[in-house]
Order: C-alpha cells, then structure tokens, then sequence
C-alpha cells in the first residue's frame, strides 16, 4: 500500500535488466541510508522507468527498504508549469501541507513541502520517483524531496551537483533483448532464438532498444521467411524518416511490422489513440472516439497489449498507457499530402464529435471520467472547434462536475484562460464575456466549497450585475430541477435582512485574545488569500498566511498584505519596525533609498499596498512623521521612487481611485500623538481624555488639511481642502469650535466618488458625514463657518462609530456602530440613500470591503471571519428619505437578551438554538443550516421561565433548566425542529430540590447515544455557611422512560472546575476552602438508570511544593478494558520524571513544561494510541498519537466534543 501509484510491471511480461537494476540498488540503498537523488537519463525508449520501478518494488518489498513510508510515483513527462504546479500542489495535499490549495506558483509548493518536511522529519523520508522530466526547468522545483529518483531524456549539469547520475543502459544486451522477445511472444512458438545470426541481426538493426524488441516479441514471428521480411523492411533507407535518428526510424518501422499485422478497421482504431496525451486513457474516452460497445473495445486493446504496443489493465477502472514514442508515431499522418497540425485538428475533432454523441450534446451529462474532465478543454482547443468552447464555457453543469473530478478550481480556471487566449487570438469577439465569468471565479474562488459545488447554484446568488451569467444559470436552473429540491434564485426571494444576510461562508484565522487584526488581498488577482496573527503577544506567535512567518518580536500591532498575496507586511509593537516578506520563499524584502543605500530603519507609523498591481508594477506607500513616501517592489528590494514632506504629521494615508491616487490628511497644531499609538494591552487608545488636543491651548489653528496626490506624488496635489479639526453638534447642526475640550476631534477621512466626489469624515467616532466636493478638479479651500452648507450628516441612529470602510466601487460604506453591530449604507451624489443591518452574536473586531469587489469580510472574537455578499436583488435596503427621519430599529433589540446558546448536529446539518428573554416573555430561536446557502430562521413561545438550554448531536429535542434558588427543574422539549407550535412537547424529566442548598448551577451536560441517557453536572452551592462551600452533583436521566439516578459527591470545595467529560468518565479539578495551594484531581465513573455514580480515583497535591504529572487510561471498551489512574510530581529533574514515567510520557511532560513553564499540573489523558495533555482549567497544550505529535497551542477544548481521532 505504500508504493503509492508505482506501475506494476510484471515479470511475465517483462524482463529483468540484471546489470542495470542492481545499479540502481545500489545507489537506492545509499539513498535510504543517508538521502540525496539519483537522475536516471538516457534516451527514450531505453527502458528508463520499467527498470526503476522494478528495482524499487524489489528493495521495498522482499527487502524492507524504504519502509514504512514508501514512495510516491509522479509522472511528469511533457507538461506546462500550471500541470506541474496541480501535480505537485495534489502532492501537498496528500501529506498534509496546510492550505496547499491555496498554493499559487512552483517556487511556492516547493518552499511549502520543504518546510513541511523540516517540520516533520519522518515523513521526509519519502522516497519520490519523478518520471520522465522533459523540461529541466521543472528540476528546480523539486529539490524538497530530501530521497528522490528522477527519469528524464537528458542530463542536467546544475543538478550533478546535487545528485548521482547514472546513464541508462540504453541497448539491451543480446541475451536480455532475446529474453523480452520470450515474455512477448505466444507460448506456444517453438522457433529458436538463442544463436540465431538472424535474429541477432535484426535485434542489433533495432538498436537493440527495449521498445522496439518488445514489438517485434509481439509480431510473434515464427520463421526465418518472417524475420528476413522484418529485417528487410528495418533495412529499407526509403522508409527512414529524416527528421529522426537511424534507431527511432527503425523504431518506427516495426510500428508498421506490428500494424499491418492487424486487420484494416483495428489499424484505423489503434493510429487514433495518437489523440491522447501520454497519460491514463480511461475505457470510456477510448469508446468515445472509437464509438465501439466498451466490451469490442477491451478486446481489441487487449489485442493492442499483447502485441506490446500499449499498455492495459482491465480491471474494475479499465485504463490504457501509450509510449511518448508511440504517440508521437500515431501523430504522423498517413496521407503524405496532409501536414502533421492538419491531421492532428482532425483527430481531436473526432474525438470531440464521439464525446458529444455520448452526451447527446449535454457536456454535463457525460458520464464520471477523469480523462474527459481534465483534458476536454485541451482537445477542444487543438480541434479549433470555437463553437464547442463557447458551449463548455456556458455550461455550469460540466464545470462543477469537473472542479469535483479536480478536487479544485484552479484546473478549470486555467481551461478558462487558455480558452479566453484562443478566442482572443482569432478576433472572436465573445471572449470579453467568459472573460468576465473567469474574474467571478476568480473573486469568489476562496469561498466556494469544491467537495459539493453547485455553480448554477453559485451564479445564481453571486452574478447579480452580470446579465448574460444569471440568465445562462437561470436556463440551466429550469432544465435541470427536479421534484427533490429546487435552485434559490436570489432576484426572486423577498427574505427579511437578517434573512438574506447569511455569510456566504466562513473560516478561522487566530487563536488568541490578542488576535484582532487580518488583512486581505485582491481577488482578482487569482486566488484570494487572508493573513492574520496567530498567538499575538506570546513566545510563539507567528503571521499565517499560507506558509507561517515568525516575527522577530511576539507583538504584532498591524499587518498588511500585497493584492496578489505574494508579498505580506507586519509591525512589531516592541520597536515599531515593519518587516516585509516574499511568501513565494519567505525571503525578506529590504527597503532601498534613492542613495541604493539600504535603510536602517523601517519604523514607518503607516505602510500601505496599492490595491493593484500597475502595469506589473507593485506599489506601496509608507508615512513617518511629517514625509509620505512612495515604493517599487523589484524582486528582494523597495525602493524609494518620490517623497513629499509637509509642515506637520500625517495623521493617515489612504489609496483611492483604484490605486491611483493617495489621500493623506493632517492637523495643522502639534500635540501630545504617542498615546495614539497601538497597544497591545488594550488595542486601541482611542477613548482618552484630551484626546488630539493642543499643547499649546491659545496658540492654535482649528483645521485640519486634506489632499490628494497623484502616484508622483508631484509638486501641486489634484485637491486641497481644510476642514475644521473639532466640531460640535448644536440642534442637528455641525459648527466648528475653538473649544478642543468639548468639542469633538476629526479621528477618520476616506474619499468616495459616488458621482459626485464626497469625503467621509469621522468626528470622535460619535458624529460624521459626508461632504461634497464641488469641483475634484480645482483647489478647493472651504470656510470653516460655510462647512455645514455642504456636510451631510450620518443618519441620527449612528450615534457610534467603531470603524467604517469604502468598497473599492466607492458605492458602500460599512459603519460598525457597535462591537456586534454593523450597517452598510449605499450612497449617491453625495446622499445617504438606502441602509441595510448586519446584527451578530459576537463581538466583532474588523470589518473590510474585499478589494475589486461588494463583498464585505468581518472578522468576530472567536477568530471566525465571515464573508457577505452586500450587493444583490434579495436584500432588503431600506430607503433613507431627506424629509424623513429614519426610525431608529436598535432600540427594540436592547430589551432583548440571550441567556443561553447551544449548538449541534443533527441529521448531519448543523443546528443552533438560543434561549431569549424578552420583557416577561421566553423564546426559543432555531437557527436550522439544513441547506448551505440558506439558514430558517424561526421561533417557539415557552410555556415559562427557563434559564438555560440544551441540544446535542443526533438528539430531536432541546433540554431546557429553569432554576429556583435552590431547586432545579429539567425539561425537554421534543420536536423542536418544527416550526408548528401545535405539535410542540413538554416533557418533565427532574424536579430537583435538595436541603440546604442557596444555588445550583448545571457545570456540564452530555447526552450519551448508546443508552439514551442525559447526564448533567451540577455544582450547588450550600446554604447557613459563611465561606463559599460548593458540593458536586451528578443526574443520569434515562430520556425512554424517565428513570433517573443522583448522585452527591462527600466532598465539600471552594472552587471546581470540570476538565474532562465523556460518555463514561468525568474528571475535575478540586480547590478546598481550608488552602488556596491544596488541590485535588478527582474521577468518576457516570453511572445509569441501573448503576450509580461512584468516584474511582483521587489525587491531592500541593502547587507551590511538586505540582502534579497525571496520566488516565480510558478503556476503548467499557466491558473489557480497564480505567487507569497514576500521578507523580511534576516539578523535578528530568531523570526523575523518566523514572516514573518512561521515555517516551516523560518527554512529552517536559516539553510542555518547558514551554507553558508557568502550569503547576499537567494531565495526560490517553485512549488507545491518541493522547491529549492539558492542566486543570481544561487548557490543551499537545495532542498526539503514535504516528504524530503537536502542541495546540494552550486552546479550551470543548468537553463534549470528541477528540479522539486519526488525525491531528
């Protein structure tokens, strides 16, 4: 199983080159000892890769090298850098490179697998065999592989240095090309071989190549009349080519030995196969062109295969292979008069007319082939068959079937391209739509989940401002829906907003609390790409993207990143430098003077990418103090292109126009601006008192100054404005003020060019609006007493303002008005025009428009980004009108609150119910995602009180707890899931009402599947005591019958905290009153309806003395495998912990210490071969298993989930 895609080349059929394999035995075995790469390269046909592999399955198989993790086989022979690239990304993919799809050039997916492989040392004990490069470029991109074989046509000279080179013993000796002419042969010919001068002749006449004797073994020639005929027509100079040597000119003359040995419509079938690339065909494509029943056409293959003259497997996927050679013969026209390119258009025309009589004309209907789903567009295009490629780039049907049968997008794209550029060469004019329909792919291409993609779906919802897309969709849509389910055609939906406003989809980017700022590149610039922080503000933070860059200091207060993705940026807190990184190969870039001297220092307040690349040119503007400067990336440097210096500091720098122009405003008064700075305690400071005032409070000037340059950021700026630095607001009217301690100061200024240029200003993120902009061509100078004639105001509920964002279209505007509130407003002629509301559970960090696009990213507390599609028929914008104030919605939110949330699967689709408290009234709210693109929404009425509430995996019912004090009161509220109130349940499962008890609280609930069991985990609070004494309770509640067991732990404590909870075993952490450093880990055995609750171990221990090391062995199986409980102290020498513990326990102890060194427990629970160490708070530091070991970075698991799997 570990020879993973190695051809089987059987003995039966093929011989053993004796000398030439045990020469690369030989060299294998030094390979597996120590690493390194052979280039195995001779000429073609030499018999290059049938030797390899045999040698290969030889050492791996009978004797144990390379074990246990084999190798892997890739063919590359002639194929383009964006094959390669697919190729070597599905490698990645394979091995576990994290976000390889996402990978976007060689020197990338090579940079990716080489530090994965650093990172996993075992696993780069691969071997790799790379058959058959034709293109030595293609070497470069190959050096991760630390054991590696290579078959290639021609040697490399730059890559002797780093590699054995062995020549390929290109001619068979005569005893080895008489022993292939045995294995090819019928059994049944009795004609001697061995010492026959005519034979030896015409082996030596064929160059005594493994191919060409191999057809000449299958002509079965069977007297010396059939080998003098052979030997004739080798010898015939006539027949010679000359565009090829003596020996492929031979080669090629026992192509028509073997050919004219077939009958005249088997001929015909086997020179069309010349269609194909030299890659797996499948049975189905060869019945296609063919148009044969699939079993004539295993027949005559089979025929083909024992004649040598391809190779096939008729198994359960019948596949055929044909030789370079072979196909480059079959290439050849038979009609001298018709040239090579003629020939070869007419031949993948029939393929495609055989393709198309299969499907009847539907692309999509074609049944699953790979072949056809990864090359139909390549023999499209050599056929030039135009209207055929404008059929396929309209139907979405073919295209999600192929991007499933890629397992990516990127494949299709690059069809798209090749497609585009052919049509775009012929002066066919309909290349500018398809156009448009690859930049959609492209912008979304991140988002779409490729295991179940839909684009008829997908375009339906996503091309709104595309007509000719959605109309294409919506024909499909009709012609293609059955009675099973029906297409959401988003112009016809009416859904409320809160309705329509589903993310698209979502991800996880960050870990930490400190985690709190992404950045995002442009999609249109192939595959879009997000970086953030991961662990900010700790030893091991590092930037993801796709590859992990590790900044020089743990805190990391901004980052920026190129619209390609290639380049990112980041600054450290601790000396405000930025650092810029190449992703491509993680080299660092370095910032360049206009002296070429490098720069010392990068410590810019502000660095900016330009949200295009110009002309090829990528761009990007720095502010430090009172300069603004513009830079040019030229591979591994920045230089410095034009500076412009002002009188005072820049406050903030913005592109606009599209990267054409920067926008970059100041105060025109000094003041106190280092607490303005970031900090990485509490993000920003932003709230101080005397925020932005002067130092000098009677001499000042109430302005601030606003311009607008060009990219050469030449003498004159294209505008010129002054606004007043402080305002205030008097009866809905906007003044400026002399007063900087009341009044409010100018914090943001972003440009918007909704057909009549507007600036957004940002006053004390309290107030603001938009203003007018008369003439964007002139110098404009405003009076300050004049400014409200052109200000208009944000709508009057936008009482606070957390962030706002300008689309890249300049038609949206995005205000967070609260942590978890977000409004986006379309303007126009300087106007507020129509407003649509975002509301979330969480709280939100950052919200950013997408550049080139309407999609707005918002980035939550959990690390969870969302994506929204903001532009389209089926929101619901709600009109602002001049004569009208808007009513201001959120107040009838504010009387409303979440008490409890709960989530689950079920049925497979997730589910997620909230417990809402409104007024005097209890509700319950479903969110049920039975469909990816669409959430239902709905609500049930309680018939009371409740506190808290429950739903778990598979289980159709929700668990509601209403408290009392001390009584406790369990629910459960059957068939949930329906929207109808009427059929709705109430079932009481415990009235719960102990002695002495002021206060329960449910600590933890699980509801276990094999016996129908809730169990929940309470923690009650004791009643007449004057310490805070709390006791441990566990219910068991059989939900069939309603039996129930309770179970109360002897033990009083100050402080409990569950760590650990499944089915069968609880394990908790205990503080006692009598002292805060006497500690106890505790385990229990959860029983049933039958058998009780018990505690089965317990361990006390002191923090401050020897802290505690614990390991607890689950049973895999209740009935047979025993729980096992053992501890020892965890502050000691290493020596010690090995004593108690072994090797292999102890190093995994002391490595978490040694990194999270300020945990006084550390608890090893082990099941089968997983493990999981975490300390008493439930905080995971490593998970591992026998094959793979990982720290996770101190993350709160959650306890019900199921951690025990294969893979981490």
């Amino acid at each position: 199983n570990n020879l993973r895609e190695l051809p089987l080349f059987p003995e039966s059929k093929y011989a053993l080159r004796q000398q030439f394999n045990n020469t690369i035995c030989q060299q294998l075995k030094q390979i597996d000892r120590y690493g390194g790469r052979i280039l195995i390269y001779g000429m073609p046909g030499s018999g290059k890769t049938v030797t390899v592999c045999q040698a290969v399955r030889q050492l791996n198989v009978e004797e144990n090298f390379f074990q246990p993790y084999g190798c892997y086989w890739i063919k590359i022979g002639d194929i383009s850098k964006e094959e390669l690239l697919h190729a070597l990304r599905g490698l990645a993919t394979e091995i576990g490179v994290k976000d390889a799809k996402s990978i976007q050039s060689l020197p990338e997916v090579n940079s990716s697998i080489t530090r994965f492989f650093n990172d996993n040392t075992e696993i780069s004990n691969l071997l790799f065999i790379f058959d058959d490069i034709w293109n030595q470029e293609y070497f470069q991109y190959l050096t991760f592989a630390k054991k590696s074989i290579v078959t290639s046509r021609s040697s490399n000279e730059s890559f002797y240095f780093t590699c054995i080179p062995v020549r390929a013993e290109e001619k068979l000796t005569r005893d080895e090309a008489i022993e292939v002419i045995k294995k090819c042969r019928h059994k049944n010919i009795q004609y001697i071989l061995q010492g026959n001068k005519l034979v030896e002749d015409v082996i030596d006449r064929c160059g005594r190549l493994p191919l060409a004797i191999a057809i000449i073994g299958g002509l079965n020639l069977k007297t010396d009349a059939d080998w003098q005929g052979v030997m004739k027509v080798i010898i015939n100079p006539k027949s010679r080519s000359k565009s090829h040597d003596i020996y492929q000119s031979n080669l090629f003359q026992t192509f028509e030995l073997s050919i004219k040995q077939l009958s005249p419509e088997d001929a015909n079938l086997f020179r069309l196969l010349g269609v194909f690339k030299a890659v797996r065909v499948s049975l189905q494509s060869i019945t296609s062109l063919w148009q044969v029943p699939k079993l004539t056409a295993s027949e005559i293959l089979m025929e083909f295969h024992h004649k040598s003259l391809l190779t096939f497997e008729d198994g359960e996927s019948p596949y055929c292979t044909l030789h370079d050679l072979t196909i480059e013969y079959l290439r050849l026209p038979i009609d001298r008069k018709q040239s090579t390119q003629q020939y070869f258009i007419a031949i993948n025309q029939k393929l495609i007319d055989g393709y198309s009589k299969t499907c009847y004309g539907k692309w999509s209907n074609y049944p699953y082939d790979a072949y056809y789903y990864q090359y139909l567009m390549h023999h499209i295009i050599q056929a030039e068959d135009y209207k055929n490629i404008q059929d396929i780039m309209r139907d979405f049907g073919w295209m999600s079937t192929k991007i499933q049968s890629d397992k990516t997008i990127y494949n299709l794209r690059i069809d798209l391209e090749k497609a585009i550029d052919h049509l775009r060469k012929k002066d066919i004019e309909s290349w500018q739509q398809y156009q448009q329909l690859l930049k959609l792919l492209q912008r979304y291409e991140s988002f779409l989940v490729v295991e179940n993609i839909n684009l008829v779906q997908a375009m339906l919802i996503l091309a709104n401002d595309i007509d000719w897309i959605r109309e294409r969709a919506l024909e499909l849509a009709k012609e293609n829906r059955t009675d099973n389910g029906y297409y959401k055609i988003s112009q016809l939906t009416q859904h409320k907003v809160e309705k329509a406003m589903e993310p698209f989809n979502s991800k996880r980017i960050g870990k930490a609390y400190k985690d709190k700022v992404i950045a995002v590149s442009n999609p249109y610039y192939r595959n879009l790409r997000l970086i953030g922080t991961e662990n900010n503000c700790r030893k091991d933070c590092q930037i993801v993207t796709v590859h992990q860059v590790t900044p020089p200091m743990q805190c990391v207060c901004d980052i920026a990143i190129s619209p390609d993705g290639h380049i990112i940026a980041f600054k450290c807190w601790s000396d405000k430098e930025w650092r810029v990184y190449n992703t491509s190969n993680n080299e660092k870039l370095s910032f360049v003077g206009v002296n070429l001297q490098k720069l010392q220092y990068q410590d810019f307040n502000q660095l900016k990418f330009c949200p295009v690349i110009q002309n090829n040119d990528l761009f990007l503007v720095t502010s430090l103090g009172n300069e603004v400067k513009i830079w040019k990336v030229d591979g591994n440097k920045i230089h410095e292109i034009n500076k412009q210096v002002i009188d005072y500091r820049i406050e903030s720098i913005e592109w606009i126009h599209n990267g054409d122009k920067i926008l970059l405003w100041w105060r025109k008064y000094d003041y106190d601006h280092d607490d303005h700075e970031y900090d990485c305690q509490d993000n920003y400071k932003d709230d101080y008192e005397n925020d932005y005032k002067p130092l000098d409070d009677n001499n000042w000037i109430n302005e601030c100054q606003i311009q607008i340059w060009d990219l050469q950021l030449r003498e004159c700026p294209k505008l010129h404005l002054v606004v007043p630095a402080f305002i205030v607001s008097e009866e809905k009217r906007y003044l400026p003020t002399m007063d900087a301690y009341d009044g409010l100061p100018l914090r943001d200024v972003n440009y918007i060019n909704s057909n009549v240029g507007c600036l957004v200003l940002n006053y004390d993120n309290k107030k603001g609006g938009l203003l007018m902009l008369k003439n964007y061509d002139l110098k404009l100078w405003y009076n300050l007493n004049e400014i409200e004639d052109y200000f208009h105001p944000f709508p009057s509920f936008i009482d606070r303002i957390y962030n706002f964002d300008v689309s890249s279209d300049q038609q949206l505007i995005s205000i967070r008005r609260r942590h978890w509130e977000l409004y986006v407003f379309k303007v126009a002629n300087s106007q507020w025009q129509s407003y649509i509301k975002l509301e979330f559970s969480e709280h939100m960090y950052q919200s950013t428009f997408i550049s080139g696009s309407n999609r707005l990213l918002v980035y939550d507390f959990y690390h969870t980004l969302y994506e929204f599609v903001v532009q389209g028929y089926n929101l619901n914008w709600k009109i602002l009108k001049n004569d009208e104030e808007p009513v201001d919605d959120s107040e009838s939110i504010n009387d409303e609150s979440v008490l409890s949330l709960s989530c689950a699967y079920i049925n497979n689709n997730p589910v997620v119910v909230k417990l809402i408290e409104k007024g005097q009234s209890y509700k319950l709210k479903v969110i049920d995602g039975q469909k990816q693109s669409y959430l239902s929404h709905f609500h049930h009425t309680l018939d009371q009180k409740y506190h808290q509430c429950y739903i778990f995996d598979d289980l159709h019912s929700v668990i509601l707890i209403a408290r009392d004090g001390g009584q406790l009161k369990i629910t459960q509220l059957m068939n949930f899931l329906s929207q109808n109130d009427d059929i709705h349940q109430y079932k009481t499962l415990c009235q719960y009402s102990p002695l002495n008890i002021d206060l329960i609280v449910v600590n933890e609930s699980l509801y276990r599947k094999t016996d129908d069991t809730l169990i929940v985990v309470l923690e009650e609070k004791l009643a007449k005591v004057e310490d805070d004494v709390r006791r441990l309770t566990v219910v068991t509640i059989k939900l069939c019958d309603g039996k129930s067991m309770i179970y109360t732990d002897e033990d009083h404590f100050k402080y409990l905290y569950c760590i650990y909870m499944d089915e069968y075993y609880l394990i908790v952490y205990k503080c006692f009153q009598d002292s805060i450093n006497k500690k106890f880990i505790q385990c229990y055995q959860i029983g049933d309806d039958v058998t009780q609750t018990r505690s089965i171990a317990k361990q006390k221990y002191d923090t401050q003395k020897e802290g505690l090391t614990c390991k607890i062995t689950l049973p895999i199986h209740q009935s047979t495998d025993n729980f096992q409980f053992k501890s020892a102290p965890l502050k000691v020498y290493k020596k010690e912990l090995i004593k108690y513990w072994g090797e292999i326990d102890a190093n995994a102890f002391d490595k978490v210490h040694l990194k999270y060194n300020d945990a006084n427990e550390l608890l090893m629970i082990e099941k089968g071969n997983d493990f999981l160490i975490l300390d008493h708070n439930g905080v995971a530091f490593m998970m591992g298993n026998n094959h793979n070991t990982q720290f996770i970075d101190g993350q709160f698991l959650d306890t019900n989930g199921n951690l025990w799997s294969d893979k981490f």
